[in-house]
């Protein structure tokens, strides 16, 4: 069977992870970027060994390529849903980075129109298909530390300064720390959450939210406290002004896990190194995990395999539409919360 042929629309620092990981895939290979950026086109092309044909200097001319079966979309958060509608209307597989969409009323839209065209489509949070995050659910299912009671997590890096020109400090541009990393958290509780009650993922009823709205108008500091059904609290926190512990542990009734690299675990190139700790009464024991892959090839050979399937969702783990919906939904909730709207909100 062929490799899925991958194009990339938009050539910043994450699509050459994707990029480089889709040289380890056995189901995918590169073969197309399109970028308005004359400069950034022709260094990706020539780091990527793109053919000039395929080096395409608008995005429509890459989604019109007959020769490109699926895309990664890495371009500016507010351009996210309507490159992915295009997309699906050209017929064309989609892995689209993280947010899908600015908000719940886009990604009803990106849901819609992948449901009609009939084509693959999932939201690219990389964590969910790391080997460590099964083993976490097994952990759970398995009742190793007990009921499940508190989920603590957090993602938060320091820009130092605001830079006004920059995309995390530009409210038009959708910045700001939770549609950046914040969404992250959220996701991680979610699924916790589903998971100690049976399900695949699960939404809060309660959100409590506080946060620091910058002089750009985006949130720097932001963290909310999410509730569950069956008695589960989750604690998430985000920032682009402040480094932040970047783990997550979760708190039963009979001990404690902690991920100490939940979100990015290992290095971009590889190999990678994670740890699951688990403490009952006080013992502790790690499970570790460690390879020589990419740390997006995981995602890449996912996709591409699912895609050669003819499967149109990432089996759980995975970020499923509906499991994109409600992190949207919850998304909203906070950034209502805590009075930061997006011009995307009242359309």
């Amino acid at each position: 069977m062929s490799p899925v042929r991958w194009g990339i629309i938009g050539p910043g620092s994450i699509a050459h992870n994707f990029a480089d990981a889709l040289k380890e895939s056995f189901s995918g290979k590169l073969i197309a970027i399109a970028s308005l950026n004359n400069e950034r086109r022709e260094e990706f092309g020539n780091k990527y060994n793109i053919e000039n044909q395929f080096r395409f200097n608008t995005y429509d001319q890459l989604l019109n390529s007959n020769d490109v079966d699926a895309v990664y979309i890495s371009t500016p958060h507010t351009l996210h849903a309507e490159l992915s509608i295009k997309a699906a209307g050209k017929g064309k597989h989609i892995l689209c980075e993280k947010p899908g969409a600015v908000n719940l009323i886009e990604g009803q839209k990106v849901i819609n129109a992948v449901r009609e065209s009939g084509v693959f489509y999932v939201e690219g949070f990389m964590y969910r298909c790391h080997p460590q995050i099964p083993a976490l659910i097994k952990l759970i299912k398995d009742n190793k530390i007990g009921k499940v009671n508190k989920i603590i997590s957090s993602f938060g890096f320091d820009m130092k300064k605001v830079i006004p020109d920059s995309r995390l400090f530009d409210k038009n541009l959708a910045g700001g720390a939770i549609l950046d990393v914040g969404l992250y958290p959220i996701s991680f509780s979610r699924l916790i959450a589903g998971v100690a009650n049976g399900k695949k993922f699960l939404n809060p009823y309660e959100i409590v939210a506080d946060a620091r709205i910058g002089e750009t108008g985006v949130d720097e500091i932001a963290s909310a406290t999410l509730r569950f059904d069956n008695n589960i609290t989750a604690e998430a926190s985000t920032a682009i002004l402040q480094n932040m512990k970047n783990n997550a542990i979760i708190e039963g009734s009979e001990g404690y896990i902690e991920l100490d690299q939940p979100w990015a675990p290992g290095r971009d190139g590889g190999p990678y190194h994670s740890k699951i700790k688990i403490n009952i009464n006080g013992k502790e024991e790690i499970k570790e995990f460690k390879g020589s892959e990419h740390l997006f090839f995981f995602e890449a050979e996912l996709s591409s395999q699912t895609i050669l399937k003819q499967r149109l969702e990432v089996p759980h783990p995975g970020m499923t539409w509906e499991d994109t919906l409600g992190n949207l939904n919850v998304l909203d909730e906070w950034r209502k919360k805590i009075g930061y709207s997006l011009p995307q909100d009242t359309i």
